[in-house]
């Protein structure tokens, strides 16, 4: 291979599949291609005269016409009549012989076919890993080309903001709020959410899924609620539910929609919320653009307010999905760094919280092409089965759900 192995682990799991389907050819048929097929001939030419023997026990030979030959026939049938009893054992013995070399024949003859389709599969393995490897380079350069036109993108757009930043600073204007991490001055960020996460309908119809976890709760705060679409969620559900966000954007869409949505620091307003008194927390997309010790931060006091029982649903990208690098994560430049779905559940814990559960969301599979599974006959049926199951289990790892969600409650008093 020319080009540089961007993505080593997928080449180390194809290059794996294919060395288990050799080994278990080379279980099943070693050195197919030296071996020879077995003649049938002398195995066929026994049966012809074992048939023979057979119908020649008990038969009389012909003679010339003429009386007494007559005469002496009807002795020797006669005298085979007499002897039948003693010569059938024979007979039947010779018919076996010959029924058992037929049935070795027919399966000689199948293990002859099977041989032959082995060695074309054998012979069609190399070309196949070839294709396999040959999809594996489309995909990686598609991916390496989409992430470095999102790295270009995202480099501009920050040297715009810098350079924004630099003429705010020299006219005395402030550059930022504390808190969540807004986006560059020259973005507008409904907007980007528009176009590269999807629209609020679209929104909305994912969020539905945490639906059954809040219905029947009377106090939830949604952090960073950003356009409000799991507000709106609550209020069809008929939960109480209000939202916090930094950007002023944001809180005007949602007050638009008669939300009930103030504008605010996060953490500042989790300072002034009472402890225990919220029995349901949401937060989509936002953990990412914080750094480690502040999402951590942000977990423990969310724990820290939920009453017994109350709940903590966080939404962030998935980084064990590989299309979040080229389709998404990259796209915001407020993101700081992908959080894996591990060290998200360990937070949970460490903050005291139970019942943790973790959801796959957005399969990549939707909108990207992925690793095709073999059709029928192309392969001996177990290898077939194990080179499928193999994709599979590779298009559910790196080709899963972009987005991950992890839920959990905070306990209840014993007793």
């Amino acid at each position: 291979m020319s080009e540089p192995d961007h993505f080593p682990e997928l080449a180390e799991k194809l290059q794996s599949i294919r060395e288990r389907i050799r080994q278990r050819m080379e279980r099943t048929a070693p050195s197919l291609a030296e071996m020879r097929f077995p003649s049938l001939d002398p195995l066929k030419k026994s049966q012809a005269a074992a048939r023979h023997l057979a119908t020649a026990i008990g038969a009389v030979n012909p003679r010339p016409p003429g009386i007494a030959n007559e005469m002496i026939q009807s002795a020797k049938r006669a005298l085979a009549r007499l002897i039948a009893w003693l010569v059938r054992p024979q007979w039947e013995f010779n018919q076996n012989v010959a029924e058992a070399l037929e049935k070795i024949i027919e399966a000689l003859e199948v293990t002859n076919r099977n041989l032959t389709i082995m060695r074309e599969f054998g012979a069609d393995l190399d070309a196949l890993g070839e294709q396999v490897t040959q999809q594996r380079w489309a995909y990686e350069g598609a991916l390496m080309r989409q992430s470095e036109a999102v790295e270009e993108l995202r480099q501009r757009m920050v040297m715009q903001a810098k350079a924004q930043a630099t003429r705010l600073e020299a006219g005395g204007i402030p550059v930022a709020a504390s808190g969540r991490p807004a986006p560059p001055p020259t973005v507008d960020y409904i907007r980007l959410e528009n176009q590269f996460r999807g629209t609020e309908e679209e929104i909305k119809k994912r969020q539905s899924f945490y639906t059954p976890f809040f219905q029947g709760r009377k106090n939830v705060l949604d952090i960073a609620c950003g356009r409000g679409e799991f507000l709106e969620l609550m209020r069809d559900a008929g939960v109480p539910a209000r939202g916090v966000d930094l950007d002023a954007d944001m809180v005007g869409c949602c007050l638009k929609k008669g939300l009930e949505v103030i504008q605010g620091d996060v953490f500042a307003h989790l300072a002034t919320t009472p402890a225990g008194s919220l029995d349901g927390i949401f937060s989509a997309q936002f953990v990412e653009h914080l750094e480690p010790a502040d999402y951590l931060r942000l977990i423990a006091e969310c724990a820290a307010k939920l009453a017994p029982g109350g709940v903590l649903a966080i939404e962030t990208q998935n980084p064990e999905c590989l299309a979040i690098f080229s389709q998404s994560f990259f796209i915001d430049p407020t993101h700081v760094r992908p959080i894996p779905p591990a060290q998200l559940r360990f937070a949970y814990a460490e903050a005291g919280l139970e019942r943790i559960t973790t959801h796959s969301l957005s399969p990549a599979a939707a909108i990207l092409p992925v690793l095709p599974q073999l059709p029928a006959g192309a392969a001996e049926p177990e290898a077939l089965r194990a080179f499928n199951a193999a994709v599979a289990r590779f298009n559910e790892t790196f080709f899963g759900g972009m987005d991950y969600a992890v839920i959990g409650h905070r306990p209840r008093p014993a007793g």
